[in-house]
């Protein structure tokens, strides 16, 4: 277990939505560098081109939102003790340099562009043995709702 992987619980995603596994670097407010594996067999793959299985577009971009939501976290003060439930607001520029096939680790890199009233914009990259699979400019906006503890204990 990384020093950093406490910060995937401040997600709201849980299984078999989350594609976070580790967070391996964070610079707080600035990026992050975490990494997700699909062995054979993870759900991504069921009935997605069957006989040629790949990791759809979509969740390689949800991965790098995720690791990108925790930077926006972190950097805000916020995520030292709860989480903050934000939303894809835009992709821009994203290109799938190469399919990513069962068994493999890729490797999630988010750098913060630039902070704007409640959103964020991220350069994003996913990585397989070191070479970019997908890369593009993310957008995540904060919930107005709130943390998902102040959700949770209105229950």
């Amino acid at each position: 277990m990384g020093e950093y992987d406490y910060l995937i619980d401040r997600l709201p995603h849980r299984p078999p939505a989350l594609f976070v596994d580790e967070v391996l670097e964070l610079d707080p407010g600035r990026s992050i560098r975490g990494a997700v594996s699909f062995p054979v067999g993870h759900r991504v793959f069921e009935n997605h081109l069957p006989g040629e299985p790949l990791v759809p577009g979509v969740v390689l971009i949800e991965a790098m939102a995720q690791v990108a939501g925790l930077v926006f976290a972190v950097g805000t003060g916020e995520g030292d003790r709860e989480s903050v439930r934000g939303y894809l607001a835009e992709v821009r520029q994203m290109r799938f340099r190469r399919p990513v096939v069962p068994d493999s680790r890729v490797e999630l890199v988010a750098s913060l562009d630039r902070i704007f009233g409640p959103a964020a914009r991220f350069e994003t990259e996913a990585l397989v043995d070191g070479e970019i699979v997908a890369e593009g400019v993310i957008t995540i906006v904060r919930s107005p709702r709130g943390s998902v503890e102040s959700e949770n204990s209105a229950d």
